[in-house]
């Protein structure tokens, strides 16, 4: 059996989340986290939900035990969507938040002429790089993305795959235990099924 614990920060779809993982073929425990939750060690995995902007995001984790949080962080695999995702990096430009400094690159808007923000809708990912993770992707595939910001990172080591937006940027992110993506795989159909069927069997 699974346990996967998704946090809850009242937002980030996670209705959507938890119907998904109810109908993947799988055996799975589903706890929702949050900060009344205090059984951090049962869980397997962690899939971090996001909407919003990181600097309420950061607030909401402050709001649980921090120092569990992090040393979890370092030992267990975690799904990161959209600002879920946002949070590992240095900093974001958005309100000059400090993140969760657990990786290089920085969080910047689409500060572009005739650039519509935020960027709502269907666009392609360009896998880069193949991993397990990304069974049943192909290159090209369309997932749905939701965003005003974007990581800022040129050391493609952990980059598994770009998108585009007037500019490139980094939608897929692999390394040690995080698998964060830039679009949602909750509202991606069939393909967000399979991000997370392959994240929970990872």
């Amino acid at each position: 059996m699974l346990n996967v614990g998704i946090f809850n920060f009242d937002s980030g779809n996670l209705k959507s989340i938890i119907q998904i993982l109810n109908n993947l073929s799988l055996n799975l425990n589903l706890y929702i986290i949050n900060k009344n939750f205090y059984n951090l060690e049962k869980l397997n995995k962690i899939i971090i939900p996001g909407q919003g902007s990181p600097y309420s995001l950061i607030k909401e984790f402050l709001k649980f035990d921090f120092i569990k949080i992090k040393n979890l962080f370092n030992n267990i695999k975690i799904l990161g969507i959209c600002i879920g995702k946002q949070i590992f990096y240095k900093n974001s430009s958005e309100l000059n938040t400090k993140c969760l400094n657990y990786l290089e690159g920085h969080v910047d808007s689409f500060n572009f002429k005739n650039n519509k923000i935020p960027n709502i809708g269907w666009n392609r990912i360009y896998i880069i790089k193949k991993h397990k993770l990304l069974n049943g992707i192909k290159n090209n595939d369309f997932f749905y993305f939701s965003h005003t910001f974007y990581i800022i990172n040129k050391n493609y080591k952990y980059i598994y795959s770009i998108s585009k937006y007037n500019t490139f940027y980094p939608s897929i992110f692999i390394k040690n235990n995080l698998f964060l993506v830039q679009f949602h795989p909750e509202k991606s159909l069939k393909k967000g099924y399979k991000i997370f069927y392959n994240f929970c069997i990872w």
